[in-house]
């Protein structure tokens, strides 16, 4: 053990001034007054080559105390000229960000030594960084020249110690400086330095110094040990020592609580957020600098966008998750002063240097002190300075914590540190890398090993064991004989790649058992998941079907309460040290109030509290008193067993979530063991909440202690949670057993997670896995607290220790966060409908807090208020008023708001009424409904169709449905009077029926509205309906914000309210406008039709899909598209942030406005000179510069920059259509600096005319300025009348802006359009809702089905393969008649994207074969059928495949290559042909082939030219003349010339001689007219002008070519003729032909090969003869045949080649190869086939080349015919 000593006393400053080196000692006395303490201590004994653990207060220069003698050591070197290129000093940091910190603030310093200090002689002392964002060429110019110092992360020194080529460099170390040793030490990351270490004293001869930093941590001892043990120093007879520099944490601290609102123990949970915001906004704005810390990244993002909103200025969010360039710039603008508060979780409380902050804020108890003191620390971080914090709870347990945390760190109190022992998976990633560097004798191993601080008692049994497991799973090779290990191949590469001990938290994917992506889950929540469990998530319920690999398995589970709150996760446990201080708290403030103290004056005295905390803090504890004496204390546990239909315990202890989970388990592995079964387990710091089916023995607990089972009742309730799989991953990955990257590739989470759970049901079989028992370890130590469990019970026997059980009907306060909690999540759900029958009322009284509960207002104050909102009528129009809000009127009254309102109205007048509204048309009577409490009543227009709709449905069968979306409602129908005379109607006329939900909707709407609050019975009873429909609706009615749920009439059950109604009812002050209304007024504004694809974009600003156009222009198809994309008004840029999107010109300036001015940078304003006024395509603007890998660096910042001006809307696009080019040509126009923006004001107020009104959230979609920035321009805005803010409901008050105009029309309500619209989810008006659309209709990419603003169903589809595959139609049956026709007009349009074929698998998740007889007749009427094979319909095609052999038996005799088919000589071949390119394409259709092309070019009178897809072919002349026709292209003016001469002359030697012309400088001037088809070249190699058909018309030529090429083939996809066609044709042209084929029978479409998912057309009497031709001779098709582009898609898909030979062996393509033909052979240069077919295709070669009149050749080939 070595030996520890405590210092002291510290060295005079001139005396240490005199021992330094003249150049830091004036550098010193430069920059500093004087040395603190910790200097003036530790300095000389780093000086003296001592080891030495600093622990000192942060702020106290413990950095520069490390460092100041390893510089001056170095700066002597260096001006004597012994300092050697090694690494002298290694610097260990935790985090990157602080090792990057560390060398920025080294290299200052030694720069400034070297300029002002040193002579020019003076070697340069060099610093250099090495982590894993080190770029490979920085490791390599380290390898070269070494640095000095070396700053790098435990991970990154593992590395360097084992690789061969970084060892040498450390020959000559000396010192070795770890940094924030208390956030290493604690972990298996420390365990791993510690081994590092170990092998570094082995490898390095030096004796290396160890210097420890560290800001607070306890015990110090055994962390010095830590420091030290491996040293090679230290032996039996001498052991090594170690000084202990601990300077007094007692720094003064200005700390105080402060209340986020007075009324704070009254005050909701989730309205204390809102408090604190405001807090935290005036103590920012009171100082300069301040650091706000929170618990969690989501907490971090929140904060900040609420205090941004909230108008405060230079604030910005820091945490680990973001971008590493984003966190440096949040570093660094808060080190130079630009930012006045930062929020973060953990990322800026290490030693990171951000500069001077006057404040840290800490929202919510951090749970440690130590990270308590860290981030305190933070505040006055300089010499001298005096930290100042405030503490801002956010909960009345939160409070009690914080003030137990503030008692503890003014008494001192530190956090002891826990280290991890004997860690197996650690050890086992270590011996790996021991194996790369050489083989070791396994004793030799043992021993570094062992000479490692936590592996100072391993036990050599594990080690061994640990060997064998590794040579088990190949990861070394072990020699038990010759007692020697070492490295297998692949190891190396492993250890590189995965070295580390950090587990990654990997999310899960959730989905529902059709497929359908519902969200994810991190895997520590998924951890404690069992089969069963119900969970939330996106506010809705599912209960767990499975875990398997990465996805979680479930099915929907409406109705029932999330067994596992959404909150219980792997959160940091509270330190026991805290926890001893609220337990100690908590006894004290008992025994007071025992006494019948005052527990304020404790609080306010002996603590110190200020008043408004002391007064907080006293009634909590009143209220714990009022309920029971007892509290948790050091001698005493709470168990709470509430009352009610399961055995629920709620058990209090108050030691730390690590503790709760310890016993929580326990208590569950004793349950499981009595066969009961748990439903619930879920943990708080406080406590724990367990949920069984039956009751268990309290007493159980300390008897299984007493009988040592203890750990092994854990241990089998723990081996099935997902606790443990979760463990086990993480232990296996550590241990190399499941790397999570293989080489430069990662393991995808999916495949990790699959093997994780492959070995581990090999380990979980095995007696004794090592894997298992660290798995186990690991739990036992660090997610559960054993230790104090163990101490607790043992106490139990001898001590007044007891664990405390009553039978309640509430739990205490301690205990209610922890019980409601559990409640709690459900009012995350958007409804909370079907709690009222499973919840005690009291328990939701509590949950619905003040906004939802008014037990205050009585019958008469409700009465009075819905009494003013329908008045008693006094004429005619005052019925009509009180009609629209109620049923039917008849005489009898029989509707209580009639009954109510009109009672005191004399019959006669009200009849008079009724006449004269009659007669007016303003109300009507019903009849034939078949329903007694509908016909002959008397019904508002509004409401006549209502419930007369309603009332056929009661007759049809709905009472007897579950759901009116099952009930189709076709023929069904109702009469309404009209002409009334003295109440008498002229007519009746029969009605269909209106959308049934719509109609009970409105019902329900209005009888709530008129009536007041009702509860579902009452509602139910008066409807005839069942009530699970009733229920349904109302439910989705509370899902859509415009119902509620409370207590209004001291009902028992809860009662439904309108949402309107219950805001002011419970004292809402704002006046609010309905959401419903304001949804209808955006649907409105979204889909007004218009003329004019313009008009509809510049209503919408932009649109980014042609789809977007379809619900808003009149008489708009898909086709029109390609016109309006290249209209001159309409431009393309990235609108959006950074998505694409279409707008008009006249539109960029208020685009413009909204963002912030640009950066343009010195090679994006390069860019922008060269872009003329004309516009300019990409490739003209990158012409300039050069290519190459050499200069491949320049391309990629030429790509960045067009990337930033692309961006920020530097530069817009515009497309044009060119001639024969397939894309559109996009050229770049400029924006800056030519069209002016808008006022950013000016360009907000436009944009909320045309698109709101808008919430904020939604506005930052546009606007790419701060938020600060918006949201003080809307508060101008407002304030001069430029806009309106308007509120809704959405449930709570959410702000909208808004034009005047639209304000107004927001104050009643509006008309609704119900019109049927399948959308996209990118659709603007889509994308304003898409949270509720998805919560509607769940999670995933569908097309979202709307009934005016209701989502009401989802079609899953997707185009793939020129086909539109539909997975599935979710449509409520009552609107099948109308979906019918939306969604035929839908894929009538699919067709001008050139998709016709639909292929249906199911609908409402039922096969679609399976489907009843409703939708059975509406799929038939859309065009669908069955595709035969009992799965799919298919509408628009066929299903009759064949196998793709029999279809290329086909072509070849088509096209003449098989062996029945072809032609018998080359002259015959040529009349059947139209061109050709050269002999390979000739030859392979002839029997006979004697003369060459070339030489029959005379005789047949061929010319050479260019063909559609750009090759040179031989063809007659007149040929040619159709191509040039079809390509449609002029040549340009300074041609003519050429073109005429040429017209006249053959001869090109006399236009050169002519022009005085070089032969090349002719085929550069004449090749593009050759390649445009103008030119041909005949035989003799003259030119000759082709000139286009004459008096033909353009379409007719191109139909009539292509119908000859669709005719050669008797199966073709839509791309195969795109590439047999060339590029004058689009893909419409083509669809247009094969359109006319098909309706004249010469083709079919549908699915015509059988192993092949592209839809095809087909010939059908080629179809038909397919059967009569034999199979096809094996052959070689050359790629200078038509056909290769036939076969593009499987050259390129299955060889990887663009254009090569293909070999066809029994009619299969079996190989490709590249060749040059030169000389009479064929020389092989590339080669891919099936390597067990490759002889057949080598003599299929052969064969060709003989046929050919070649030879193979080539050294490829050679080795072919070898192999």
């Amino acid at each position: 053990m070595p030996e520890i000593q405590y210092i002291q006393d510290g060295m005079e400053t001139e005396e240490l001034l005199e021992k330094l080196s003249p150049p830091v000692r004036n550098w010193f006395k430069d920059k500093f007054p004087d040395f603190t303490d910790p200097q003036k201590i530790a300095i000389p004994r780093i000086m003296d080559g001592e080891h030495l653990l600093l622990c000192s207060p942060t702020g106290s220069g413990k950095t520069l105390t490390a460092f100041l003698s390893i510089i001056d050591d170095l700066v002597r070197k260096s001006l004597d000229g012994t300092l050697n290129d090694s690494v002298q000093c290694i610097y260990i940091s935790p985090i990157k960000a602080l090792a990057n910190d560390i060398q920025k603030n080294l290299i200052g310093p030694l720069t400034e030594i070297k300029e002002r200090f040193l002579p020019s002689r003076a070697k340069d002392i060099t610093v250099g960084l090495r982590t894993g964002d080190t770029p490979q060429k920085e490791r390599e110019r380290m390898l070269k020249k070494p640095p000095h110092i070396l700053i790098t992360t435990p991970e990154s020194l593992g590395l360097a110690l084992a690789s061969k080529r970084f060892r040498p460099l450390l020959q000559e170390l000396r010192w070795i400086i770890i940094d924030e040793m208390h956030s290493l030490v604690p972990t298996k990351r420390g365990t791993h330095l510690s081994l590092s270490m170990a092998l570094m004293d082995t490898v390095v001869p030096t004796d290396v110094q160890r210097i420890g930093i560290s800001a607070t941590m306890e015990p110090l001892e055994s962390v010095a040990e830590y420091l030290v043990a491996s040293d090679p120093r230290e032996t039996d007879s001498e052991s090594q020592s170690v000084s202990i520099a601990k300077i007094s944490g007692s720094r003064e601290l200005d700390m105080d609580i402060i209340l986020p609102t007075a009324r704070f123990s009254s005050t909701p949970v989730k309205e204390i957020l809102d408090h604190n915001i405001d807090r935290i906004k005036e103590l920012v704005e009171a100082h300069t600098t301040t650091l706000v810390f929170v618990n969690t990244r989501n907490m971090t993002e929140t904060v900040v966008q609420r205090l941004k909103i909230a108008g405060l200025e230079g604030v910005e969010g820091h945490h680990g998750s973001m971008d590493k360039a984003i966190r440096l710039d949040v570093e660094n603008r808060l080190k130079n002063g630009l930012l006045r508060a930062v929020v973060s979780s953990s990322s800026l409380e290490m030693g990171i240097d951000i500069g001077s902050v006057d404040l840290v804020i800490q929202v919510g108890s951090p749970g440690s002190i130590s990270t308590a003191l860290q981030r305190i620390g933070r505040a006055g971080h300089h010499v001298g300075g005096v930290p100042r914090a405030r503490f801002l709870p956010t909960s009345p347990h939160d409070l009690l914590e914080l003030v137990s945390l503030q008692n503890a760190i003014l008494q001192g109190s530190m956090d002891m540190l826990k280290f991890p022992e004997n860690c197996l998976d650690v050890l086992a990633q270590f011996t790996i890398g021991l194996s790369i560097i050489r083989e070791w004798d396994i004793d030799e191993g043992y021993e570094l090993v062992t000479s490692s601080w936590p592996y100072k008692s391993l036990p050599y049994d594990d080690y061994i064991e640990v060997l064998d497991l590794l040579d088990e799973e190949r990861r070394i090779w072990v020699d038990w004989e010759e007692n020697r290990f070492g490295k297998r191949g692949f190891a190396q590469m492993i250890y590189y790649t995965n070295i580390g001990t950090i587990a990654p938290d990997n999310n899960y994917l959730v989905f529902t058992s059709d497929g359908t992506l519902v969200g994810q889950l991190s895997s520590s929540f998924v951890s404690s998941l069992r089969n069963g469990d119900v969970f939330l998530l996106g506010g809705s319920t599912y209960r767990v079907s499975s875990v398997i690999g990465t996805r979680v398995n479930v099915s929907s589970a409406t109705g029932y309460r999330p067994t596992i709150p959404s909150w219980t996760g792997e959160a940091n446990s509270r330190t026991f040290e805290l926890s001893q201080e609220v337990l100690s708290l908590l006894g004290h403030v008992s025994v007071r109030q025992r006494l019948e103290d005052d527990s304020r004056k404790i609080l306010t005295d002996a603590i110190g509290l200020n008043a408004p905390v002391a007064s907080a803090l006293s009634e909590f504890f009143e209220e714990q008193g009022a309920m029971t004496f007892q509290v948790p204390s050091l001698d005493r546990i709470l168990v709470e067993q509430i009352e009610g239909p399961l055995p629920t315990y709620i058990v209090t202890t108050c030691r730390g979530r690590a503790f709760n989970m310890a016993l929580g388990y326990l208590f569950a592995g004793i349950a499981a063991e009595d066969n009961v079964m748990v439903h619930e387990i879920s943990f708080d710091e406080n406590g724990f909440m367990i949920k069984l089916s039956h009751e268990v023995e309290i007493s159980r607990i300390p008897k299984v202690f007493r009988s040592g089972d203890s750990i092994e009742t854990l241990k089998r309730y723990l081996l099935d949670s997902q606790l443990f799989a979760k463990r086990f991953r993480e232990v296996s990955s550590r241990s190399m057993l499941n790397p999570r990257r293989i080489g430069g590739d990662e393991v995808s989470p999916k495949q990790f997670q699959q093997k994780a759970e492959r070995i581990m049901q090999k380990h979980r079989k095995l007696e004794d896995s090592v894997i298992v028992r660290e798995v186990v370890s690991e739990i036992l130590h660090t997610d559960l607290d054993m230790r104090q469990l163990d101490d607790f019970m043992s106490r139990m026997d001898s001590e007044d220790v007891r664990i405390v059980h009553r039978r309640v009907k509430m739990p205490s306060p301690l205990g209610m966060t922890l019980f409601m909690s559990s409640f709690e999540d459900l009012l995350s759900l958007r409804t909370r409908a079907y709690l009222i029958k499973d919840v005690d009322p009291e328990i939701l009284r509590r949950l619905l807090g003040a906004r939802s509960l008014a037990t205050e207002l009585d019958e008469e104050k409700l009465g009075e208020y819905y009494q003013s909102k329908v008045a008693v009528p006094t004429n005619a129009n005052g019925l009509l008023r009180l009609m629209d809000m109620g049923g039917g009127l008849e005489p009898g009254l029989t509707n209580p708001l009639y009954n109510e309102k009109l009672s005191g109205i004399e019959h006669e007048e009200i009849r008079s009424w009724v006449y004269e509204l009659a007669e007016r048309g303003l109300i009507t009577k019903i009849r034939n409904s078949g329903h007694e409490q509908i016909d002959d009543k008397w019904f508002s227009s509004r409401m006549a169709d209502v419930h007369g709709t309603l009332g056929c449905l009661a007759v049809a069968g709905a009472a007897e449905m579950d759901d009116l979306k099952d009930l189709y409602t076709g023929g069904l129908n109702f009469e309404k009077g009209t002409d009334f005379t003295d109440g008498k109607p002229a007519k009746w006329k029969q009605t269909s029926l209106s959308d049934p939900l719509d109609c009970l909707r409105l019902k329900l709407l209005d009888m709530l509205g008129s009536e007041g609050p009702q509860t579902s019975d009452t509602i139910c009873s008066r409807l005839p309906f069942p009530q699970s429909q009733v229920e349904s609706v109302l439910q989705e009615l509370e899902m859509r914000n415009l119902v509620s749920i409370g207590f209004f009439r001291q009902t028992e059950e809860g009662e439904y309210i309108l949402r309107m109604d219950e805001y002011r009812i419970t004292g809402g002050s704002i006046d609010v406008v309905d959401y419903r209304t304001l949804q209808t007024l955006l649907l409105n504004k979204s889909f007004t039709k218009h003329e004019e694809p313009a008009e509809a974009i510049r209503s919408s600003i932009l649109i980014q899909r042609r789809d977007e156009l379809f619900h808003r222009v009149n008489n708009y198809r898909f086709r029109d598209w390609k016109d309006i994309k290249h209209d001159s008004d309409i431009v393309n840029g990235r609108l959006l942030h950074n998505r694409v999107g279409y707008t008009l010109k006249s539109m960029i300036p208020i685009l413009t406005g909204l963002r912030s001015e640009p950066w343009i940078g010195d090679l994006e304003q390069e860019l922008l000179d060269k872009i003329p006024e004309t516009g300019i395509t990409r490739a003209e603007l990158l012409a300039d510069y050069p290519k190459g890998k050499e200069h491949a660096h320049l391309q990629r910042s030429l790509k960045g920059a067009i990337n930033n001006i692309e961006r920020q809307l530097i530069v817009y696009k515009q497309y044009q259509e060119v001639p024969n080019r397939k894309r559109s040509l996009a050229t770049f126009h400029k924006v800056h600096g030519v069209i002016e923006p808008l006022p950013f004001e000016d360009a907000l107020v436009e944009l909320i005319n045309k698109i709101g009104p808008i919430r904020l959230h939604t506005l930052r979609f546009f606007v790419s300025r701060p938020v600060e920035e918006l949201a003080d321009t809307l508060r101008h805005l407002e304030d001069n009348d430029r806009i309106q803010r308007v509120v809704a409901l959405q449930p709570d008050p959410t702000d909208y802006y808004a034009s005047r105009e639209d304000a107004e029309a927001l104050i009643s309500p509006l008309p609704e359009d119900r019109k049927m619209r399948i959308l996209s989810q990118s659709d603007p008006f889509c994308s304003r809702f898409i949270n509720e659309i998805r919560l509607i209709l769940k999670q995933g990419w569908y097309h979202p089905v709307f009934k005016g603003v209701d989502p009401i169903g989802r079609i899953l589809m997707f185009v793939v393969n020129d086909y539109l595959e539909i997975k599935d139609i979710n449509i409520p049956h009552s609107y099948l008649d109308e979906f019918k026709d939306a969604f035929a007009e839908l894929l009538e349009n699919y067709r001008d994207r050139l998709v016709d074929v639909s292929v249906l698998h199911a609908f409402n998740g039922v096969p679609v074969h399976d489907c009843d007889e409703n939708i059975q007749a509406i799929l038939s009427e859309l065009g669908f059928s069955s595709m035969g094979d009992g799965e799919r319909y298919i509408r628009g095609g066929v299903v009759e495949p064949r196998s793709r052999k029999e279809v290329y038996r086909m072509l070849f005799n088509q096209h003449r290559m098989h062996q029945d088919s072809r032609f018998e000589n080359e002259t015959m071949a040529l009349e059947h042909l139209n061109e050709v390119r050269d002999d390979f394409a000739l030859r392979g259709r002839c029997e006979m082939f004697r003369v060459d092309l070339h030489s029959m070019a005379a005789a047949h009178q061929l010319h050479q030219g260019t063909s559609l897809r750009g090759h040179q072919v031989w063809a007659k002349f007149a040929h040619f003349q159709r191509l040039l026709t079809i390509r449609n292209v002029v040549a340009s003016e300074e041609d003519e010339d050429i073109l005429q001469f040429f017209s006249e002359h053959n001869d090109p030697a006399v236009y050169m001689d002519r022009h005085a012309m070089k032969r090349a400088e002719f085929r550069k001037l004449i090749s593009p007219l050759v390649r445009s088809g103008h030119l041909v070249q005949d035989y003799r190699g003259g030119f000759k002008t082709v000139s286009p058909l004459a008096d033909t018309d353009l379409w007719e030529v191109k139909r009539d070519y292509l119908r000859e090429l669709v005719s050669q083939y008797p199966v073709v996809s839509l791309k195969q003729v795109e590439r047999l066609a060339g590029s004058p044709f689009s893909a419409e042209e083509i669809s247009d032909v094969m359109h006319e084929f098909e309706e004249d029978g010469t083709l079919i479409k549908g699915f015509l090969v059988d192993d092949l998912q592209d839809i095809c057309w087909g010939r059908q009497e080629m179809l038909e003869e397919s059967s009569s031709i034999r199979k096809t001779r094996d052959l070689v098709v050359p790629p200078s045949d038509n056909l290769i582009h036939y076969f593009g898609g499987i050259l390129r898909e299955r060889f990887a080649f663009g254009s090569a030979y293909m070999v066809f062996h029994k009619e299969e393509p079996i190989a490709a190869f590249k060749a040059n033909t030169r000389d009479g052979t064929i020389e092989i240069t590339d080669f891919v086939g099936d390597s067990d077919l490759e002889k057949e295709a080598l003599r299929v070669m052969k064969e060709f080349a003989w046929e050919h009149d070649t030879k193979l050749t080539g050294k490829l080939y050679e080795k072919l015919r070898t192999r």
